[in-house]
């Protein structure tokens, strides 16, 4: 099954004062959801840092949220945050379209542009249409670490981190990403030329990423799904977390790759176009 994961645009906040949420935070949010939702069906948990709400039942809300949930923060505190979220957030797992539509109207009067999830920071809440697949769990698991350990960071590099691990796997006890259903498209582009330069992507504002000509989505997983591949992304996400100068991440991109970007990018086109994605 093709995990999915269709973001809209989110605005970062501006940054909190305070630290992640307590045990004590977590178990009255928890007490105070399962009074609101009391003969709604939902199952309600405490996963920390997060609050998990869902509708599939009891085992199964308790097998996402210890198994998948679990399991993917805990490989990317591993490999990229040291600080979790500083804000309680709510996991919204709605088992179908239909039960995830009818609750984001419900319980945070949205009416979602994509079938699959949203981060929503203004209501500190992950919504979810689960039964896809839980790529896009994983995918916006990413952003509200982000917000709290690199509130700078550009468009391209939250929603290119985001989207590689929407397929993510465990590998030497690490994260990784596979290729994925967006590579058909963006292998289309490169044929068709549609593709701007890298130093493009990587300074499109947050307007211009989400609103682009060409398939920034891909553009930034597949960039950094190269990094990964060639051993490489941590030590660019370090470098560009410690930047307070280069905003667009294009100073770091070079010092890892030991090259210029312009000499860099037909190597990366060629690499893309020589991908496969075996059928997800």
């Amino acid at each position: 099954m093709k995990t999915l994961a269709l973001v809209p645009v989110f605005l970062l906040a501006a940054g909190h004062a305070s630290a992640e949420p307590t045990q004590k935070e977590l178990e009255a949010r928890k007490a105070s959801l399962e009074e609101k939702l009391k003969g709604q069906g939902f199952t309600v948990m405490i996963e920390a840092p997060f609050v998990v709400i869902g509708d599939e039942g009891p085992a199964m809300v308790k097998h996402r949220a210890t198994g998948f949930l679990r399991w993917t923060v805990g490989l990317l505190e591993k490999d990229y945050f040291t600080k979790r979220p500083d804000k309680l957030i709510e996991v919204w797992l709605f088992g179908n379209e239909k039960t995830y539509r009818k609750g984001a109207k419900k319980f945070f009067n949205d009416e979602p542009d994509t079938p699959y999830g949203y981060y929503s920071p203004s209501a500190d809440a992950l919504i979810m249409n689960i039964g896809p697949g839980a790529g896009t769990l994983s995918h916006e698991l990413v952003h509200p670490y982000i917000e709290a350990n690199f509130p700078s960071a550009p468009a391209w590099f939250n929603e290119g981190l985001a989207s590689l691990y929407e397929r993510p796997v465990e590998k030497a006890g690490h994260i990784v990403g596979l290729a994925n259903w967006r590579l058909p498209n963006l292998k289309r582009q490169i044929n068709e030329k549609k593709l701007p330069a890298l130093p493009v992507m990587l300074g499109t504002s947050r307007s211009e990423f989400y609103n682009a000509s060409f398939d920034s989505y891909a553009y930034a997983r597949y960039l950094l799904m190269y990094l990964q591949e060639q051993g490489k992304l941590h030590a660019f996400y370090k470098k560009f977390l410690a930047d307070k100068k280069d905003l667009t991440g294009q100073t770091a991109l070079e010092a890892v790759l030991g090259t210029d970007v312009a000499t860099f990018e037909p190597t990366w086109r060629k690499w893309v176009l020589a991908l496969q994605t075996d059928g997800h």
